[in-house]
Parts: structure tokens; C-alpha cells; sequence
């Protein structure tokens, strides 16, 4: 058993990195879990939530199994670092850097998941790690809270869900009214007392991922000739070896930089795939430390699994064309999941969890026009570091039922003829939850529909990096105009913002806006009305460009915005340049 100072690991209540299966529910353990809220866990072990123990039984019976629940704290317990190296010393990034993570580290926010399988109904218990209770169940909120649960309390101090069956897998927060952390700001940065409030949210987060079992067409059909499974350990330089699929099973695995050496080093490598391979498979109860890049020219390639890829080791934007220290590219720095050529090509991403992206989560580059993704049933967690955007979807892409905790562009609207439905955005306080700017686009057919946004915090108004729901950032490289052949169609629909929500818009057109609609917006608990004009909506006219908006069923704590009482100190505090006018509609 491993014992540290501020770190103790519990003994298991199954042995090893354990399954428990059959084809109705399937849960996992890591009998080398770590608590510890403020370093890094040894290589070989996952950072075990400190808080809380998660069981699963099929409805209505009496047995619950355990379900390992992970945890993600702010830097990962590597502190301020530049370089992978400089790890255990603190504050080696330069004081001029901001990664995004302030006041999160000093009051203890963290982060906390667990993951299963199941084919019917299932009952959800949750406990306290010390025994305390949790409550009635009128302490508990389930966010997104468009949809309901039926709540039940244990007679160990437990709450018990029960989660109906569900092909497309259900994604939420269980939130307790006496864990809450209220974030105030200054107008510029969070404070711990006066300020306004921007956010209440829980200080010790836990998500529950249910998934449905993949379809049988996102599991490789694996044998010794086209399959490379890996061994849980460390992983070398070439270890993935050649072969088509790359198999994780259950277990911790950590990039090895060093292993001649006899102090390894962690967070200096990364899984640069050789160009035969073109599926990754991680199964559930696979832990990997580290990052996917492919190299594969295959017409369709993969990540698929329930297992989880944790940026964990990596320092802020690493950059592995500088030793992987914090030297920001937008080209080179890491994305846990990478192609640098690509071409007519699909990504099919089903299932996977990533953990503490350090960056970008997933670009690919080369002829990205001709990309596309298939995205389901994928979540991102301890997304605590600017910059970590959700994925890229790239022409004719279809993204659908998908769990971000971001903290950049969570939805990008870059690409035409793509489909987004069914998205649960954690937000924290870097950039709009859709982005449509930072250059000039031709774009149409986009269709946003059903976004459930539990939480945004942003500590101050901006418009270069747009703090709102929807947003379009000026132009990211100096010397450029917007372009009047040019125009973005998009469809935004059924979207609901809990907790003090900030502006709807903030847009700079760098092109024209033509047939964008907005529909069935509700913002339950009311937009911020604060002393710096967080909750404003901002559209700067800008010359030569029309702004054709049309804004339909946007209610604010019930009430409906209209042409009556959008102005910028009535209900909507939409401020709209006034050359817009009658281009626009709002009802």
C-alpha cells in the first residue's frame, strides 16, 4: 500500500484494476487509488476522490458494486511549473503568464467522476468518504435540471438516483446546497468577499457518467495479428508498436521519458501513433496518462472505449517541440488527441473521458477542410487551465451527447453541414460557449440544438475573448478585414443557461450574419445584472456588414424578451448597434 505525506491509499473493495460485468451494468476499480487534494499521485496510481464513494446496483435489488470515482484538482498538483522537469518546485512558469487558475487552487475546488455501464434502470448511491450524511434529498440538485430524477435517501447517510435506461447514456451533476462555492468578482478578477456574484457552484464537484454499452461497430474486433495490447506500467518510446488497433485494457498507464535512467521523468512524451495504426481502443477501467497523436492515412480512424486519457502530467501548454515546457503554438503545443496531416479523413470518437487537457483537447490539422468527427457519449473533465476548448467539428461533422468542462471555445461554429445535439457545457470563465469569430468564414448549415449550460463564471466583461453564450471573437492575426462575400448560417435552438448567466451575444462580424436563428432560450434563474455589465449583449456595428438575427422564445426567469424590453437596461440588455436596426428581430 503507498503512503505519503497529505496522500494515503485505501484498500479496495474488489482487488486490482477490476471489472465487475455482465450485459446489464458494468463498473470498474483502481485498487491503486491515491487521496490527496494537493500533489501529484505516484505514476502508477489515480487520483481517488476525497469525498465521496459512488455504488451502482440494477434497480430495485439489493447489491451494490463499487464504482471507482476519480477526482481532477486545479494544476494537477504540479503547481506553476514551466517545464516538466521542475517539478516538486513551484512557480517556475513566468509571473507574467496566466493559465487561467487563480483563486480555484486556494479554496479547494475540485472535481470528482465515475463511470458505468448499463443497459436497464439503475440506482445510483452516493456517500461521504468520513461518514458524514448527505442529507434529505431536498439538499441534492441534479443539474442539467431539465431533467429530472426520482431521489431517495439511504440509511447510511446516502442519496440513491435511480437512472433510467437510456441508449444514449445520461451525463449530469449531483450538486449538495451545502457544498456550494459562490464566486464573486471585481469587475476584473475573483475576489474572496464584496465583489458581484458571477457563479455558485459546487466546491466538490462530482459528475456521474451512465453509458450504454458501445454498439458492436466502436469495439475493434482484436486478435494477435491486428491487435497491440498494451501491459499497465509505464510506457516507453515505441511500446504501441505497429500493429492497426492499440489496446488498452483495464489499469494505470504513464508515458515514460527516461527509462534508462534512474529517475524517469514524466509529462516529456506522447503517443505518436505509427501510420498503420488507426483505432484506439481503451476499455473500461483504462487509465492512460498522456496524449494521442495519429499518423494514419485510413479513411476512418478511432477512439472508442470507456476508459480515460489524462493529460494529468503535463504542464500548461506543453509544446513537444520544446521539450514539452510552456512555450505556447498554436501548431505545436499538445492536444491529447492530434492528427498533423490529415486529409479526407473521419474521426469516430465514442465514449473515452479526458482528464486535465493542458491545451487545445483536439485538432487536426493539415487539409481540415476535408476532415470530419464523429463525436458521442464523449466528456471532458478538470478543465481547469485557459485554453482547453472542446473539440474541433470539422465539415459535415455530427457531435451528439457529449459533457465539457471548458475552459476556452466550448462549441465551435467553424465549419458548414454540421450537427450538434444534446450538449452539457461546464463553464469556466475563457471565451464563449459557441465561438464563431477569430477570422472571417463562409459557414452554413449549423444546427446547435439542445445545450444545457450548468454553470458559467466569468470574472469580468470582455469582448476579444466574448464572455456570453454566443459569441465572435475580432481577428486572432493583425492585418486582416472582414470579408462582405462571406456569410455564417447557423441555427441555435432549445438551449437552457442555470445559475447568473451572462450575455446572450457578444458578436464582432468579421463577415455577414445571414438567416441566424436563435430559439428557445431560457435563462431560469436570471441574467446577471451586475456593476460591469456582464449580463450586456454586445454587437458593435461594423461597416459594409449586415447582422440578419432572428432571436424567438428567449425567456428570462420566466418572462419573455420582445422588442419591447430587449434595450440594454430593460430585461434582455441586448445593445445592438443601431445601423442593425431593422435587419434584426427578437419575439
Amino acid at each position: 500500500m503507498f503512503m505519503a505525506v497529505g496522500a494515503t491509499c485505501l484498500p479496495p473493495p474488489t482487488g486490482g484494476n477490476a471489472t465487475s460485468c455482465d450485459s446489464n451494468l458494468c463498473t470498474w476499480w483502481h485498487d491503486s487509488g491515491e487521496i490527496n487534494t494537493k500533489t501529484r499521485v505516484q505514476p502508477g496510481n489515480v487520483r481517488q476522490s476525497h469525498r465521496y464513494h459512488v455504488q451502482v446496483r440494477p434497480a430495485g435489488t439489493d447489491e451494490f458494486r463499487p464504482s471507482f470515482v476519480y477526482e481532477a484538482i486545479p494544476r494537477n498538483g504540479n503547481g506553476r511549473i514551466f517545464s516538466p522537469w521542475d517539478y516538486p518546485n513551484d512557480n517556475t512558469l513566468d509571473a507574467t503568464v496566466d493559465d487561467g487558475i487563480s483563486i480555484e487552487a486556494q479554496v479547494g475546488i475540485n472535481m470528482a467522476w465515475s463511470q458505468f455501464e448499463y443497459a436497464q434502470d439503475v440506482d445510483v448511491k452516493i456517500l461521504r468518504r468520513d461518514g458524514q450524511s448527505l442529507g434529505l434529498t431536498s439538499n441534492v440538485v441534479i443539474r442539467p435540471s431539465s431533467i429530472s430524477y426520482s431521489l431517495s435517501t439511504s440509511s447510511d447517510g446516502g442519496i440513491i438516483i435511480r437512472v433510467p435506461k437510456d441508449d444514449r447514456g445520461r451525463r449530469f451533476s449531483v450538486e449538495f446546497n451545502d457544498d456550494l462555492y459562490t464566486y464573486r468578482s471585481d469587475g476584473q478578477n475573483y475576489v474572496h468577499s464584496s465583489g458581484d456574484v458571477v457563479s455558485v457552484e459546487p466546491q466538490n464537484g462530482l459528475v456521474i457518467f451512465a453509458s450504454a454499452f458501445l454498439p458492436p461497430d466502436k469495439i475493434p474486433q482484436m486478435d494477435e495479428g491486428n491487435t497491440k495490447t498494451m501491459t499497465p506500467g509505464p510506457i516507453n518510446t515505441g511500446d504501441w508498436g505497429d500493429k492497426q488497433i492499440l489496446y488498452f485494457p483495464p489499469g494505470v498507464y504513464w508515458m515514460n521519458s527516461n527509462p534508462q535512467g534512474d529517475k524517469p521523468k514524466y509529462g516529456e512524451n506522447h503517443l505518436k501513433l505509427h501510420p498503420n495504426t488507426y483505432w484506439v481502443y481503451f476499455a473500461p477501467g483504462a487509465y492512460v496518462k498522456g496524449a494521442v497523436e495519429y499518423t494514419t492515412s485510413n479513411s476512418d480512424f478511432y477512439a472508442t472505449g470507456h476508459g480515460v486519457l489524462s493529460g494529468e502530467h503535463y504542464v500548461y501548454q506543453a509544446n513537444p517541440a520544446t521539450y514539452y515546457q510552456a512555450v505556447k503554438s498554436d501548431q505545436t503545443s499538445l492536444r491529447l488527441w492530434y492528427h498533423g496531416n490529415i486529409g479526407r479523413q473521419t474521426w469516430h470518437c465514442v465514449g473515452p473521458t479526458i482528464n486535465a487537457p493542458p491545451f487545445n483537447t483536439m485538432d487536426l490539422h493539415g487539409a481540415s477542410d476535408q476532415a470530419s468527427v464523429r463525436i458521442s457519449d464523449y466528456k471532458q473533465v478538470g478543465a481547469f487551465f485557459f485554453q482547453t476548448d472542446g473539440p474541433q467539428m470539422y465539415p459535415n461533422g455530427v457531435v451528439s451527447d457529449v459533457f465539457y468542462h471548458a475552459n476556452d471555445d466550448g462549441i465551435k461554429a467553424y465549419y458548414s453541414n454540421v450537427s450538434a445535439k444534446r450538449l452539457i457545457i461546464w463553464k469556466v470563465h475563457n471565451d464563449p460557449i459557441i465561438q464563431m469569430g477569430w477570422d472571417s468564414r463562409q459557414v452554413s448549415g449549423v444546427v446547435i440544438d439542445g445545450l444545457d449550460i450548468i454553470h458559467t463564471r466569468y470574472r469580468r466583461s470582455e469582448t476579444v475573448v466574448p464572455s456570453s453564450i454566443i459569441g465572435a471573437s475580432p481577428f486572432y492575426m493583425d492585418g486582416k478585414s472582414p470579408d462582405p462575400n462571406k456569410f455564417i448560417s447557423l441555427t441555435v435552438s432549445n438551449v437552457v443557461c442555470e445559475g447568473p448567466c451572462p450575455a446572450l451575444f457578444r458578436i464582432q462580424a468579421l463577415q455577414n450574419y445571414k438567416n441566424f436563428v436563435v430559439k428557445n432560450v431560457a435563462y431560469p434563474d436570471g441574467l446577471i445584472t451586475g456593476s460591469f455589465g456582464l449580463g450586456q449583449s454586445l454587437v458593435p456595428h461594423v461597416p459594409g456588414m449586415t447582422m440578419e438575427l432572428d432571436v424567438t422564445n428567449w425567456t428570462i426567469k420566466g418572462e419573455q424578451v420582445t422588442m419591447a424590453n430587449f434595450q440594454s437596461d430593460s430585461l434582455g440588455q441586448l445593445n445592438i448597434a443601431g445601423e442593425y436596426w431593422g435587419q434584426w428581430s427578437i419575439q
